[in-house]
């Protein structure tokens, strides 16, 4: 009997190659959403600095142009720390798209593989019942020699 082969291995192939590339653009999304939440943290932490900093200044005696600055620079980390916070939930939102591409393109290469599996076992079971009956077809026709 013919080796086994399966008509979709090229699919199959290109299904395993959609998948990694999922994988590979779930890990970028991931990764940037890390350094968004980085970045948000250090907003956050600058705007805590410069705020005790502009109320240590306000407690010893601060003039009106510094203050004006400091209250500018909060204003600008302020609109940033906002528009980082976007930015976060975007990536946040691109993670969660970028694992249903990953879960689909999983699904059907696993699918393919499971079809070829199956495809498989019959051929093998198919080979067999006909070892079998090439065996059986030699068992009788020595026997009927003998006699």
């Amino acid at each position: 009997m013919k080796p086994f082969t399966f008509r979709l291995d090229k699919i199959l192939g290109y299904r395993n190659y959609l998948s990694k590339i999922a994988q590979i653009d779930l890990f970028n999304a991931r990764n940037e959403c890390v350094r968004r939440e980085k970045e948000v943290k250090r907003l956050s932490e600058k705007r805590k600095e410069i705020a005790k900093s502009c109320s240590d200044e306000g407690v010893k005696g601060i003039d009106v142009p510094k203050y004006k600055i400091y209250q500018a620079y909060l204003y600008k980390i302020m609109h940033d720390l906002e528009s980082a916070h976007t930015r976060l939930k975007q990536e946040k939102e691109n993670v969660i798209t970028k694992k249903a591409v990953l879960a689909n393109e999983s699904i059907k290469k696993k699918t393919l593989e499971t079809l070829k599996d199956l495809q498989h076992n019959k051929h093998i079971d198919l080979s067999e019942r006909e070892d079998q009956k090439i065996l059986d077809e030699i068992v009788i026709t020595g026997r009927g020699r003998r006699k």
